[in-house]
């Protein structure tokens, strides 16, 4: 740029954007993952919503269909992250509607309030299969798609505080297997970094969703980490604010992260 001119403003819809751009989100169907795929959508992405139950999928593919007068007609696939088979026939029919999976966001997930004695290793076992092996099975299946392209990739997890913070009691197995999330986004980052492919964590605090606020209703333990007062920002968090963050880092303006965990829980690890 010549010396004394003045540099052009950013485009913003180009930083933030992604058009052109396939995104998988797995528990697409509800929740968080719903509230992501709405960001994806204005954001302009194609979407694959994955999710263990089929109709919540349908459902909410339907009602971006019909807000975005259908400008995005996601697709959606029953999806069960544990089975790599499953995984694989999503990936496999998000190729062929989209031509490539450019994002994956693991969103899928399971949670349990449980004293540490108590815990059997069905449950164990089930925490795991879906939380920690679920997105193993996704991110490889995605590393193998992305790669051959040549074009690079992010993938966004879905992670938890509860991996780097005890703040609540009977949290042992949840936090343990978002734990090994953590380790593994940031294993697969250093990996594939020279691919182009970014791999980054978001780690939630609380976050009022339907499936949250039921399970704190009957929960008989808590913890500090249940607490609205801990929080400083004042409020519990919404599916929205964890779907900013997932935009931002799938987006290229975080062309230059990955490896990170991102908290977004209200300044929560500060209190």
């Amino acid at each position: 740029m010549p010396e004394g001119s003045v540099p052009p403003l950013p485009n913003l819809r180009d930083l933030y954007g992604l058009h052109g751009k396939c995104v998988v989100v797995t528990g697409g169907g509800a929740g968080i993952g719903k509230g992501i795929a709405w960001h994806m959508a204005a954001a302009g992405a194609s979407l694959v919503l994955a999710d263990i139950n089929g109709e919540g999928a349908r459902q909410a593919a339907a009602e971006i269909t019909s807000a975005t007068r259908g400008g995005v007609e996601p697709l959606s696939v029953e999806t069960n992250v544990a089975d790599e088979a499953s995984v694989a026939r999503m990936f496999e029919a998000a190729t062929q509607r989209f031509g490539g999976v450019d994002v994956l966001v693991n969103n899928a997930g399971v949670t349990m309030k449980c004293p540490f004695p108590e815990v059997s290793l069905e449950e164990w076992d089930r925490i795991h299969s879906i939380n920690l092996r679920g997105v193993f099975i996704c991110m490889r299946e995605a590393v193998r798609h992305m790669k051959p392209r040549g074009k690079g990739g992010a993938i966004v997890n879905i992670s938890s505080i509860s991996s780097v913070h005890v703040g609540a009691f009977g949290n042992s197995t949840y936090g343990a297997s978002k734990a090994g999330v953590n380790t593994l986004t940031q294993s697969v980052a250093l990996e594939y970094a020279p691919d182009g492919i970014r791999v980054n964590a978001i780690l939630p605090g609380r976050i009022d969703v339907e499936r949250n606020i039921k399970a704190r209703a009957t929960q008989t333990i808590g913890g500090p980490f249940t607490e609205p007062h801990r929080i400083p920002l004042g409020r519990p968090g919404k599916p929205d604010d964890i779907a900013a963050a997932a935009l931002f880092l799938a987006s290229p303006a975080a062309a230059y992260i990955t490896g990170h965990l991102l908290p977004v829980d209200g300044g929560f690890l500060l209190s």
